[in-house]
Order: C-alpha cells, then structure tokens, then sequence
C-alpha cells in the first residue's frame, strides 16, 4: 500500500490545491465586481452631489449680483420703500430687462417659496409692461412697484 497512499495523498494534495485556486478565483472575481458596482455608485453620487453645489453656487451668485444690483440703484435715488431685488432676481440673463418667461418663472417660484399667496395677490405682467414692449424695463418695474405701495397704503389707511 506505500505507492496507492503516496498517489492518494498526491492526488488529494492536488485537488485540494487546485480546488482552493478556483474557488480563490471566484471570490476575487465576485469582490472585483462587488468594488466595481460600489465604485461606479459612488462616482454617481459625487457627480450628483458636486452638480448640486454647482447649481446652489449659481444661483448665490445670482443673488449676490441682484443684492449689488440693487445697492447700485438705491445710490442711484431709487426711494428705499421699492424693493429692486426681485427686479434683478427675476432678470435671469442679466439684460437689465424682464422677459414675459422670467416674469413668469419668478412668480411661480415666488408662490412657491409663499404658500399663502395666491397669483391673484402679485401685480399681473400687463400692469409692469406698460409700453407694451414685451419685456419690463427697470423704470418700469419702478414705476409700477411706486403704484402698488400707494394702492396698499390706500387699503391700510381704509381698512
């Protein structure tokens, strides 16, 4: 029996070998494409992640820019009651003049950042647009907003 054990054992030794090399295999396989899944999930992530902080760096630049706007047009003469800020929030492209769609886009995020307003409680487009140009110009803005706080300090003193 010496020779049949040697080749049993050998035989063992290799399969046992052999099998724990497959078996590795496998699981470096299945760990490589686990990692690849996490990877590529991550990098989804930071992308999203970096596009929001993009978009919110936009958008304070933005606000920044009608902030300076608006202390540009106090030093101007603009009387402090006028609030320009919205003027400059709502000229999304910068042209110093509000497009029917950037009036609009305003006043929807405008409703939506006060819920207890209701469109009927914001000037219509058609009462800032008064040379009926199509587009609202910063005197214009100016002019209707002098209007609306006469019309509300007409209703305070009444009421």
């Amino acid at each position: 029996g010496g020779p049949g054990i040697v080749k049993l054992a050998a035989g063992s030794a290799a399969g046992w070998f052999l099998g724990g090399k497959i078996h590795a295999k496998r699981t470096v396989t299945k760990l490589k494409k686990k990692h690849a899944q996490e990877r590529a999930a991550f990098v989804q992530l930071y992308r999203e992640q970096v596009g929001a902080l993009q978009e919110f760096n936009k958008e304070s630049a933005r606000i920044i820019q009608a902030m300076e706007s608006s202390i540009i047009a106090r030093q101007n003469g603009v009387p402090a009651e006028i609030d320009t800020v919205p003027f400059f929030m709502a000229d999304t492209d910068g042209s110093k003049k509000i497009s029917k769609h950037e009036f609009d886009k305003y006043v929807r995020e405008y409703l939506m950042n006060y819920p207890g307003l209701k469109p009927e409680d914001i000037p219509r487009w058609e009462n800032f647009d008064h040379d009926h140009s199509g587009q609202i110009t910063f005197d214009e803005y100016n002019q209707q907003m002098a209007k609306e706080i006469m019309k509300a300090q007409y209703r305070a003193a009444k009421g």
